[in-house]
């Protein structure tokens, strides 16, 4: 038995995506889209991580841990922490991955923070196409009106 079968949010996710219709998760807790979209903008622009709602996703409340050490202020531990997201991402973790998001971009756009280009890199790798970055035509059409 793994880590991973006692994982109450592992189990979530198996319930909705793996023996239900994933279509059925639109919209609600478990859809990191309206999870972004819901954190306040005073949250993201404070750095505000304890608002996330982080357990919901497998790994999740790791990834937190990780956003702590982007605070820290210590260029080894960012670095360290920027590359464990992306190894996150790596992983297929991505929906664990996808709330720090909004917080990257603030660090990106910070003319003043080290790292940027790291943490949009995190953004750019949560946004990746299915197929790692190997993208087909079919992959890049944009479907007609």
């Amino acid at each position: 038995m793994n880590s991973w079968d006692s994982d109450l949010a592992y189990q979530a996710v198996v319930r909705a995506f793996v023996n239900g219709d994933p279509l059925d998760q639109a919209g609600g807790p478990l859809d990191v889209r309206a999870v972004v979209a819901g954190i306040r903008a005073d949250a993201k622009d404070g750095f505000l991580l304890e608002e996330v709602p982080w357990e919901r996703f497998p790994d999740g409340v790791s990834v937190r841990e990780v956003m702590e050490r982007l605070r820290s202020g210590d260029a080894s531990a960012v670095r360290g922490a920027l590359d464990s997201l992306i190894g996150l991402c790596a992983d297929d973790m991505r929906a664990a991955v996808a709330p720090t998001v909004p917080f990257l971009i603030r660090i990106g756009a910070d003319p003043e923070a080290g790292h940027r280009a790291g943490a949009l890199t995190v953004t750019a790798e949560v946004a990746r196409f299915r197929h790692q970055g190997v993208c087909t035509r079919a992959d890049m059409a944009v479907p007609r009106r």
